[in-house]
C-alpha cells in the first residue's frame, strides 16, 4: 500500500518491441503478392514479447523495500503509528518475498514471463536470499510481538548488507536486460535520479543512520550525520529534476505533468525538512511529530513512484518519437 544519494551504492513497466526490417530491395525483384507475404512474414516474426525492463523495475523496488521494512520495523518497536508501521512492514516483506521468487522462477502475474537463466544473476539472487532469511524471522516477530526491540535491532544489523546485495543484484540484471531501445541516455539519467529517490525517503525514516534510530537512541550520533547527508541528497535532487542541473547534463522536468509532480512533493519535504532538521541539531519531537515524520514519508514514497512512471512513459515516448 506505501509504497536515491547520487552515489553508486544508494533505480517501466512490461512493453513490445516491435522490430519491422524494411524489405524494399526485395520488393524490387519479387512480385507485389511475394512482398506483401513476406512483410506480414516479417512483422510477425519480429513481435517480440519482452520482460526485461519487469525485471529492471522489481529488482530496483527491492532495493527501496530493504528500507521500507527497517523503517517500518522500527516506528513498530518504538510505538511510532503502530498501526500504519504495522501495515507497511506485513506488506513490504510479502512484496520482498514474492518479488526475490519471481526474479528467480518467473512470475506471469508479475510478467516475469520466465526463469532466470544467469548463473551470475541467480548466484546474486541465492545471496540475497540468505541473507533475507537471516532477519525474516525477526521481522515475524516485530509482527508478532510489537514490542520485541531486539528483533528491530536484529534488522538493523543486517540493514546495510541487504541494501548492498540489493544493489548488486540491480546492477547485474539491468546490465543484462536494459534495452538501448527503450530510452535514450540522458532520460535513463533521469529515471535513475527519480528512482533513487524512492529509496531516500525510506532511509531518512529507517533506523539504521536516520530518523527513528535518532529518536530511540540506537548508534545516535552516527544516524544524526547520516540524516543530515541523506536530506541534502533529497533536496537537491529533488531540485535538480525540478530546474535542471546542467554540470550533471540534468534537463529541466520536460512535461508539466512531472513538473507538477514536483511540485507535490518539494511543499511536503519543506514539512518533512523542519522535524527531520530539529532532529538533526539534537532537538526532541513529541510522539505527534514523530508519527507525522514516518507518515509524510509513505506518502513522499507514493508520490516519488507516480513520479518514476511519468519519468518512464515520457522516456519511452519521448524515444520512440
Amino acid at each position: 500500500m506505501y509504497f536515491f544519494s547520487m552515489q553508486p551504492l544508494k533505480a517501466s513497466y512490461s512493453f513490445v518491441i516491435c522490430l519491422f526490417f524494411a524489405i524494399a530491395a526485395m520488393a524490387q525483384t519479387a512480385t507485389a503478392q511475394t512482398a506483401t507475404s513476406s512483410t506480414s512474414t516479417t512483422n510477425m516474426n519480429y513481435e517480440i514479447e519482452s520482460d526485461a525492463a519487469d525485471r529492471i523495475v522489481l529488482a530496483s523496488k527491492l532495493r527501496t523495500l530493504t528500507q521500507q521494512v527497517a523503517a517500518a520495523s522500527c516506528a513498530v518497536t518504538s510505538d511510532i503509528n503502530v498501526s500504519e508501521a504495522h501495515e507497511v512492514l506485513e506488506e513490504a516483506t510479502g512484496e520482498f518475498d514474492r518479488y526475490i521468487v519471481a526474479l528467480r522462477d518467473g512470475d506471469q502475474t508479475l510478467h516475469i514471463l520466465e526463469p532466470e537463466k544467469s548463473g551470475r544473476i541467480l548466484r546474486d539472487i541465492e545471496h540475497l536470499r540468505t541473507e533475507w532469511m537471516a532477519i525474516h524471522r525477526a521481522i515475524d516477530s516485530v509482527l508478532v510481538n510489537e514490542d520485541d526491540v531486539d528483533a528491530s535491532h536484529l534488522i538493523d544489523d543486517h540493514n546495510l548488507k541487504l541494501l548492498e546485495l540489493t544493489t548488486i543484484l540491480q546492477s547485474d540484471i539491468s546490465g543484462r536486460y536494459a534495452n538501448p531501445y527503450e530510452m535514450t541516455a540522458a532520460d535513463a539519467m533521469m529515471v535513475d535520479i527519480a528512482g533513487r529517490q524512492l529509496i531516500q525517503t525510506q532511509k531518512m525514516a529507517k533506523p539504521t543512520s536516520d530518523s527513528c534510530e535518532v529518536w530511540t537512541g540506537y548508534n545516535a550520533e552516527a544516524a544524526r550525520e547520516d540524516l543530515r547527508a541523506t536530506m541534502q541528497t533529497f533536496e537537491v535532487s529533488l531540485n535538480a529534476l525540478r530546474d535542471g542541473m546542467p554540470s550533471a547534463g540534468l534537463q529541466p522536468a520536460p512535461t508539466e505533468k512531472i513538473r507538477d509532480d514536483l511540485d507535490i512533493l518539494l511543499r511536503r519535504w519543506s514539512v518533512i525538512r523542519v522535524n527531520q532538521q530539529t532532529l538533526v541539531d539534537g532537538g526532541e519531537l513529541d510522539e505527534a511529530q514523530k508519527a507525522e515524520i514516518f507518515h509524510d514519508l509513505q506518502l513522499e514514497l507514493e508520490d516519488l513512484r507516480t513520479l518514476l512512471y511519468d519519468y518512464r512513459e515520457y522516456a519511452e515516448r519521448n524515444h520512440a518519437g
